[in-house]
């Protein structure tokens, strides 16, 4: 389907239904996957909506705006958003409060933080482990089962290894009190060669320690082989686009054959979506990404 016609599409039948109160987008929210792969929404989707001097959408209103506007009931969310909330458990209650008032549940919440977890410096990496106390404690509050780390930092390979085993080790043994798994995404540097990846995670050995392989993020490395290396440890899924064909498929990704491989490897849980193209808009582009996985899992299934 070509974009136009596909995003007209989807105006006409917003149009068609806003008189009805809730949209068939909402009324199908739990149906919208594969019993193996459901799907969830990434909040840095709408990075440009929760941004800037005037933002049209706030994480309080995020749920609500996931379920009515994109037909999502399972929420992802980034701390960047809402730094200046950083122990504010009251603020965490009312998001929650909310999504519990709309039937949604949290999965997971991305972290960026100054020191890295995986620090050339043990000093360092000790400050980085309780950096995250906060946001451990916040996703412990929203429902989510983990929290996204990054493990990015420059140097030798087998040095920053042996670095980020240390501190995840640190950082996990935390998280164990909050019942919370730490993964790490394929998000820069060695992070983003899939065998390093996997090489950590088995040198590692952590029960509560988990990937979140993201299809945009392998870079020069071949991406359908990097999230085959790390499905083995994955909690969530990361199906990251920055842009479309025309005929309404990810630009850079073959999603049937991402799908496929996800599939074969006996992965059961999440998919999130995460949209960071600048056409079209954001809405419009999770529901394009929304739209093709369907399709996707409608034809695989």
């Amino acid at each position: 389907m070509k974009r136009r016609h596909f995003l007209s599409g989807l105006s006409a039948a917003t149009l068609a239904t806003t008189a009805m109160g809730t949209t068939p987008l909402a009324r199908a929210a739990e149906t919208n996957a594969a019993p193996w792969l459901k799907l969830s929404l990434q909040q840095y989707s709408f990075r440009s909506m929760l941004t800037g001097k005037n933002p049209s959408l706030t994480t309080l209103d995020y749920p609500q705006f996931a379920v009515e506007k994109c037909g999502i009931k399972a929420l992802e969310y980034f701390n960047g958003f809402f730094e200046d909330k950083s122990g504010e458990t009251a603020f965490f209650q009312q998001v929650r409060q909310r999504c519990d008032d709309l039937g949604v549940e949290n999965q997971l919440m991305l972290c960026r933080n100054k020191r890295g977890i995986d620090d050339a410096d043990a000093g360092t990496r000790a400050a980085a482990a309780k950096d995250y106390i906060p946001w451990l404690e916040a996703a412990k509050t929203l429902g989510c089962h983990s929290i996204r780390v990054d493990c990015r930092s420059q140097g030798d390979a087998d040095e920053v290894l042996k670095q980020a085993v240390d501190g995840l080790n640190q950082l996990c043994e935390i998280a164990k009190s909050y019942q919370l798994d730490i993964i790490i995404e394929n998000h820069g540097n060695h992070s983003s060669n899939g065998a390093w990846l996997a090489r950590l995670m088995k040198t590692a050995n952590i029960d509560n320690l988990g990937t979140l392989p993201d299809f945009g993020n392998f870079r020069d490395y071949d991406r359908y082989q990097g999230v085959k290396e790390t499905l083995p440890w994955a909690r969530a899924v990361c199906a990251k686009i920055h842009a479309f064909t025309e005929d309404g498929q990810a630009k850079h990704t073959d999603f049937a054959k991402m799908i496929g491989i996800i599939k074969d490897s006996g992965f059961k849980g999440y998919i999130g979506i995460e949209y960071e193209g600048q056409n079209p808009t954001p809405l419009d582009g999770v529901l394009m990404a929304k739209r093709l996985i369907e399709q996707v899992l409608a034809a695989t299934s």
